[in-house]
């Protein structure tokens, strides 16, 4: 339940604090006094997005701090103490701050953890019922995870079918560009293989081009080598004599053994070096022919990397993917033919996943119908009659809706004899307040919520079926903290609490302020709420037998 409220800087509310109690609450006072901007404050605590255009003008910040005391389940699940303090902060560049128990918080975690501690209704929710794709939303509430649960599914696996779709219309509008140019991937190919490329050719042609180039200076600096190593004052064989003389003494320590073995590699290396040398002077000559072969091979090539702006190895990488795209061309039926079955399989998965979600909603509906029902009763519609009509499914695209396979209309009879008709269309605006009504008091008592928060729910609503609501609300208070913002004496009248709103002149600017009502202010504002503009003594009389029926 929410134990206390404060608002600071947020449109007419210069700085407001307010405690609340549990049972049942009740908001009045005149129109434009501030009584959307409380429940706009509440609503930001619940998670909704903040606005810059609310923060109070020549102030820079609005902040709206909420103190709850959270039923354990809510605890236990989000892990959580047993009382808690939400603040919402928003600033005049747009910075949002969440904060619970003073740690910053994610609005979808707020979202997450208010959503299982209560409800708001505002007077715009009572339009949805003009609107039957909102229908659903009433009947998977009946049970919110299952229906989340099968809906995420079936949202997933019509992601993959949408994706699965596009892709073979991609194919398909590939296949008519594609064909087009078909003549030229030919040529390309063909033109390519006449060039037998292989992959580092480039590389290699020119390293064996620059050592024909070189010819004359390699052969000499070889030479010079091999002499070097030839020369009597040096000899390959005096490092092995001196490794061999380490080695008799090597045991004595392990620095001459180190230095023997150093010798004895420096000796064989020398030795392989000098045998690779007099190999290659043997071997190395100048074929004129082979170095002309080279370089026209090697010209060839460059005028081939030019032609296509890549070097050998691009080309040939290049190669294979048109070999491959003129090959789709080729045989492109057989493509299309296997990316359609994709498309009808996922099809198949998606509606069957819609199918599972709608056997589940025609169970919630019946559920809903005889829940709806038992609430009408109880607000002065006892004569109506409600059924949940499922709209005829074809196995088509046109029935993957982003809610499911679904499509409904809720008909209603709300006089004794006559047929059942949309509830759009035959409900009047105070028996769309009184079904509105019901639907929220089924949803907070599936959900086991611990508070509701309703903004004039009864609009539309007189007389006895007034005071039949007020009872309803006051009932529905035994089990949640129920807090209402309400124009009829009835509900007000039937309150455990009672909370003026009132709108003051303050410095030259409009200021709301809230009050806890005593007995006598409940009777004058019970009073005015049953006068036409000024406070008559049959008004007050009204107003203390209201208060004395309660």
């Amino acid at each position: 339940m929410l134990k206390e409220l404060q608002i600071s800087s947020f449109a007419l509310i210069d700085d407001l604090k307010m405690s609340f109690d549990s049972g049942l609450s009740v908001m009045t006072g005149e129109t434009g006094a501030g009584k959307s901007i409380i429940l706009e404050s509440i609503q930001m605590l619940f998670g909704k997005r903040s606005d810059v255009t609310m923060i109070r003008h020549g102030e820079d910040k609005a902040i709206v701090l909420g103190k709850f005391l959270l039923p354990q389940k809510v605890a236990d699940a989000h892990g959580l103490p047993s009382e808690i303090e939400i603040t919402r902060e928003v600033d005049r560049h747009g910075r949002h701050q969440v904060r619970i128990n003073h740690e910053l918080v994610t609005l979808s975690k707020l979202k997450e953890i208010t959503t299982m501690m209560g409800s708001i209704h505002s007077q715009d929710e009572t339009m949805a019922l003009y609107d039957r794709t909102s229908y659903l939303t009433f009947i998977d509430q009946v049970d919110q995870k299952k229906a989340d649960e099968l809906l995420n599914c079936y949202l997933i696996l019509r992601s993959r079918y949408l994706d699965e779709k596009k892709s073979f219309q991609n194919l398909f509008h590939k296949k008519s560009e594609s064909v087009e140019k078909s003549e030229f991937l030919a040529y390309q190919v063909k033109e390519i293989e006449s060039y037998h490329l292989m992959k580092g050719e480039m590389a290699t042609l020119t390293e064996q081009i620059n050592k024909q180039k070189h010819h004359d200076k390699i052969m000499t600096q070889l030479r010079l080598s091999y002499q070097a190593l030839e020369q009597e004052s040096f000899s390959i064989d005096n490092i092995y004599d001196a490794s061999q003389a380490l080695l008799k003494i090597a045991d004595f320590d392990a620095a001459y053994a180190d230095m023997q073995k150093q010798l004895e590699n420096a000796y064989y290396e020398l030795d392989d070096v000098k045998s690779k040398l007099y190999d290659t002077i043997e071997s190395l000559d100048f074929d004129e022919e082979a170095f002309n072969r080279m370089q026209e091979r090697s010209y060839e090539l460059a005028k081939v990397e030019k032609k296509y702006a890549k070097s050998i190895d691009e080309i040939m990488t290049y190669y294979d993917e048109i070999k491959s795209e003129l090959l789709m061309i080729t045989d492109y039926d057989m493509y299309l033919k296997e990316a359609k079955a994709k498309v009808d399989k996922a099809f198949d998965a998606a509606y069957e996943s819609g199918l599972k979600l709608t056997a589940l909603r025609e169970k919630l509906a019946q559920k809903l119908i005889k829940d709806i029902l038992d609430e009408l009763k109880d607000l002065d519609l006892d004569k109506a009659t409600f059924n949940i009509l499922f709209d005829a499914k074809t196995k088509d695209e046109s029935q993957l809706f982003e809610t499911g396979l679904d499509q409904v209309e809720f008909m209603i009879s709300l006089n004794e004899g006559e047929p059942e008709k949309p509830l759009a269309k035959v409900a009047s605006g105070g028996e769309r307040a009184r079904f509105m009504f019901a639907l929220k008091s089924i949803y907070a008592k599936a959900n086991e919520l611990s508070i509701m928060v309703l903004d004039e729910i009864d609009i539309g609503i007189s007389g006895k079926t007034a005071a039949k609501v007020a009872e309803k609300m006051s009932v529905l208070s035994k089990d949640m903290q129920l807090i209402v913002i309400t124009h009829l004496p009835q509900v007000a009248a039937r309150a455990d609490h009672h909370l003026g709103i009132t709108k003051t002149k303050e410095n030259g600017r409009m200021v709301t302020h809230i009050n806890k009502l005593n007995e006598n202010q409940r009777i004058e504002a019970i009073a005015l709420m049953l006068s036409d503009e000024k406070l008559s003594h049959f008004a007050v009389e009204q107003a203390k037998m209201l208060l004395k029926k309660a």
